[in-house]
């Protein structure tokens, strides 16, 4: 089956979305640079109601088990990477990405995803102007050769990123909206499209492998 890029509109209605806003405050945090992240371990055997309860969530929509996930609050955009492995192949195939805005203050909030994709989790951020900033245990990379995405998109969507050429070609640009769930192939190239720093914004990363 071919995997594809998409949004399911009103996925979680206003009272799940506090729920997780409310579970996001009482998780440790880590700053990796550009965000706070609340991992809420839902792949430990303990916490096996948070996966029920965000498999149910799904369940229809987008098949895979979930095997992580993340609560953040962003502070800066970030850059190109992928979220495949790390250091060795998963027991399961890669399956999706699904991310959920739960608090979207900028109303031009947006997820690029780009239809090159590797299925280690490598990122272009030193390549990029951003360093080690919001990297975890992602291989860094140079850009790759190709034509560049043209310089009014880069512009527009990248203007946070040092570069003048991406060698990258479009899938899709998907706009938050809060309560409703943004998807790609877990191996799918994207980043975060720029956003003023002094704006507020929340959401949920699941990963999934297929069953």
């Amino acid at each position: 089956m071919v995997k594809k890029t998409g949004i399911i509109k009103n996925l979680i209605n206003q009272e799940t979305v506090k729920y997780f806003l409310d579970y996001y405050e009482k998780l440790p945090k880590k700053d990796n640079g550009l965000r706070w992240n609340a991992d809420t371990l839902v792949e430990q055997d303990f916490n096996h109601r948070l996966k029920e309860k965000l498999q149910n969530i799904i369940k229809g929509y987008i098949d895979g088990e979930i095997c992580h996930c993340t609560i953040y609050s962003d502070y800066a955009p970030g850059g190109i990477h992928s979220d495949g492995y790390i250091g060795a192949p998963e027991k399961y195939p890669l399956s999706y990405t699904i991310l959920i805005p739960l608090v979207s203050e900028y109303k031009e909030n947006a997820t690029v995803i780009f239809n090159e994709s590797s299925e280690r989790a490598i990122t272009f951020n030193e390549a990029t102007g951003l360093g080690n900033k919001g990297i975890r245990s992602y291989e860094q990379e140079q850009l790759p050769e190709g034509d560049s995405l043209s310089e009014n998109f880069i512009k527009t969507y990248f203007p946070h990123l040092s570069v003048n050429q991406l060698p990258f070609t479009l899938d899709s640009v998907l706009y938050w909206d809060t309560g409703s769930a943004l998807y790609w192939p877990r191996e799918r190239f994207h980043a975060s499209a720029y956003f003023p720093q002094n704006t507020i914004r929340k959401a949920m990363v699941i990963l999934t492998n297929e069953n």
